[in-house]
């Protein structure tokens, strides 16, 4: 019998990875533990390069003492790419099965984004990483071709959260009846803007929650940016929307899902623009939420209509929050990864 741990590498407390760990032992066929060092902190000047480091120093701790585990869940994907990073560049013999679970990779611009493409590649084209979660068909395959990994090294599956929902639902924020927007990347907030300033949308308030958000020409009345709430701030701000809108930029890029997951446990009708893998993995039109073109005169009219039916949107509101029990909790994320694992053969 061996005494090696199954570990889940996160960057968060132990315990909002808690129903993650449960899913993934459900099967009794073996016991993952979480080891956790924070490092999703500030996103900004000094804060940043503090976080970067963390994602190098945690994993070459784990590295030295890599004779202890035997499977390696990065829940923090940078965990397990840079345990894989310090595998490939001392040329150790692999003995550890390693997952990058949540794992998104955007081309960057200029030097900086050369060097990061070149340690990407490094790190990921090699044999110490068995299995990249994803959650999309679509940027499984995009990334597959991009990074030449093969496509059966890809886990494919929706994300998954904690129920928040009797947590905040009796929650309170100042301001009323509003539509919400709330993220920080991938996110077209301009287009929205444009949208809301159309007249079928101008009885209609809208609150953009953003840290990062700048916006290209003077807001109109009836939309309000917010800059300073972050973190489980948000959640009373969901909690009181009466409906969710994710305008993606970029549709082949995974983001966004777990404020459309968050809107979808506590009974909000939500909206994304398509394309989108969000569009794609999560919301069934007209079913459980909406996906709407970028249009803005289609968009805006569709929103409208929906924001002046309240019966159909408590139907959706209601029915999303079936499907995100049914699906997306973090319980079930854990058990649709299991089948992988069982292939690594974990002790």
């Amino acid at each position: 019998m061996t005494d090696k741990r199954n570990v889940i590498l996160a960057d968060c407390k132990p315990d909002e990875v808690k129903t993650l760990q449960d899913g993934l032992n459900d099967s009794k066929a073996w016991n993952f533990i979480t080891e956790s060092y924070i490092s999703n902190g500030s996103h900004a000047g000094g804060g940043n390069i503090i976080r970067y480091l963390r994602y190098f120093t945690f994993p070459w701790k784990v590295f030295l003492h890599r004779k202890k585990y035997d499977c390696i869940l990065g829940w923090q994907q940078f965990y397990a790419i840079n345990f894989a990073f310090y595998c490939r560049l001392f040329h150790v013999r692999k003995t550890n099965k390693v997952v990058a679970l949540n794992f998104t990779y955007k081309r960057k611009g200029g030097f900086s984004g050369k060097l990061y493409d070149r340690y990407m590649r490094f790190a990921l084209c090699s044999d110490y990483i068995d299995y990249f979660h994803v959650l999309s068909g679509n940027y499984a395959e995009s990334c597959s071709k991009d990074l030449n990994i093969p496509i059966e090294k890809f886990i494919i599956t929706t994300f998954g959260v904690p129920d928040i929902y009797d947590q905040w639902k009796n929650s309170k924020v100042q301001e009323k009846d509003y539509t919400l927007s709330i993220g920080r990347s991938n996110r077209d907030f301009d287009f929205l803007v444009r949208a809301w300033k159309r007249p079928c949308l101008q009885g209609h308030k809208l609150v953009i929650i953003s840290d990062i958000y700048h916006p290209k020409e003077t807001l109109p009345g009836n939309v309000r940016l917010i800059n300073n709430v972050v973190g489980d701030a948000s959640f009373p701000w969901i909690a009181n929307s009466n409906m969710m809108i994710i305008p993606i930029d970029d549709g082949s890029i995974c983001s966004g899902d777990t404020v459309l997951l968050n809107g979808m446990l506590m009974k909000k009708p939500i909206v994304v623009t398509k394309p989108s893998t969000l569009a794609e993995m999560y919301i069934e039109d007209g079913e459980d939420g909406r996906t709407i073109e970028k249009n803005e005169e289609v968009f805006s009219r569709e929103i409208a209509t929906l924001l002046n039916d309240k019966t159909e949107c408590q139907r959706l509101g209601d029915n999303a929050r079936k499907k995100y029990l049914a699906h997306f909790s973090r319980f079930q994320l854990g058990k649709q990864i299991q089948p992988y694992l069982k292939k690594l053969n974990l002790k």
